[in-house]
């Protein structure tokens, strides 16, 4: 059972309103808010004379948090990056691929992921496999047989953003383990609402940026990569803080042949960060932690089987995976597009904050929505229906 009082706390400031639209972006509990505004007044009120030192211990801390939270070995296997694509960039470009190697990716994936590796395959000569997807599945079958004997990396979100399937990474995991191809995932849908545990699903290299499931705000992400392979990735830019071959001021540089990297994740973070944004994911993971993911992915699900139990004659196109083990918390429900203004109107007067764009509706459950917004938001879904007969 979720820790009620702890989400008052947290997010009472919502009142009334049913906010469903974490898919897209967040709404920060208080404790962020909080520390990320505190953020500059404590960097002003001490004219920035300690904020550096501060501001490392910020980001180490943050490296904890996130290592407990996807279960990473060691806190030294998180590094800090500005977004999603930023981190699967890094892996796309730093990676030792060859003319010819090939990589295992679904059409739907958000261009977060996707180009990154279309870019890949422009600049570096590698092969793109691509698994057509089907009725808005990814089918694990298909993307197990897109594997061939060049295959070096295999590409998925942990659930997609379009439709909200949710990956088998269990699966996708160990099969990746077993042919020696390297799993790499995009979290950033599913971290923070739903279980990923990095050790346990074999995944080698994730990323996700902190602006959804992770409760903190946008111009942060970060890159969980296994010490079985940081050392094999060449970052495309250095700094004095990816290398230990820095010197400080008022040395200056005499080896100019060669940089010697962070031995760790750590050889991704050129140079200064965001720190206050950090210092949100740090809070926002901190909470998530108090609560328990597992709790969290539990009560998601149970809120997401009341509100399609309530939607099964809608008589609106409702996207749903044929097995509910690949639910993700995300509900998308397509609409008559040209009674937008009207739909609008509805989800208006029940105060329901979602994702539309041109008829699409896509809802977002987290731990803070109750089973009675359910109720509403089906309530509100069926005036939605209504609609299409007038």
């Amino acid at each position: 059972m979720l820790d009620q009082a702890l989400i008052q706390r947290e997010y009472g400031f919502l009142g009334d309103h049913i906010f469903l639209n974490v898919s897209q972006v967040v709404m920060p509990p208080k404790r962020v808010q909080d520390a990320y505004n505190s953020f500059m007044a404590d960097y002003v009120r001490d004219f920035g004379e300690d904020i550096v030192p501060k501001s490392w211990a910020i980001v180490d801390q943050a490296r904890v948090n996130l290592a407990k939270l996807v279960n990473a070995a060691d806190s030294h296997e998180i590094a800090f990056v500005k977004n999603t694509a930023e981190g699967m960039s890094i892996l796309a470009m730093g990676y030792p691929l060859e003319i010819g190697d090939t990589v295992v990716l679904a059409d739907q994936e958000h261009q977060s992921t996707l180009f990154p590796w279309i870019n890949a395959h422009q600049q570096r000569g590698i092969k793109l496999n691509i698994v057509k997807s089907v009725n808005g599945e990814i089918p694990l079958g298909d993307m197990i047989a897109k594997i061939d004997s060049r295959t070096k990396i295999l590409v998925v979100s942990a659930a997609q953003f379009s439709t909200g399937f949710l990956a088998d990474l269990r699966a996708l995991g160990a099969e990746c383990r077993k042919r020696g191809v390297l799993f790499a995932v995009d979290g950033i849908q599913a971290l923070g609402r739903m279980v990923i545990d990095v050790q346990e699903m074999n995944i080698d290299y994730l990323v996700a940026g902190g602006n959804k499931g992770l409760l903190a705000t946008l111009g942060a992400g970060f890159v969980y990569c296994s010490d079985r392979l940081v050392k094999t990735i060449i970052p495309p830019y250095a700094g004095y803080q990816s290398t230990v071959s820095h010197v400080s001021p008022p040395s200056v540089t005499e080896n100019f042949e060669e940089l010697e990297w962070y031995p760790h994740a750590r050889r991704f973070e050129s140079g200064n960060l965001s720190y206050n944004c950090i210092l949100a994911i740090s809070k926002g993971v901190e909470l998530l932690l108090e609560l328990g993911v597992e709790k969290i992915e539990a009560h998601v699900r149970m809120l997401e089987d009341r509100l399609r139990g309530q939607l099964k004659n809608l008589g609106l196109p409702v996207v749903e995976a044929k097995d509910p083990k690949n639910r993700s918390g995300i509900v998308c429900v397509y609409y008559p597009a040209d009674r937008e203004d009207q739909v609008v109107e509805i989800l208006r007067s029940y105060r329901i904050h979602g994702t539309m764009r041109g008829g699409y509706i896509r809802f977002g459950l987290n731990f803070y929505n109750t089973p009675e917004q359910m109720d509403l938001v089906a309530e509100a879904l069926h005036k939605v229906a209504a609609l299409a007969g007038q």
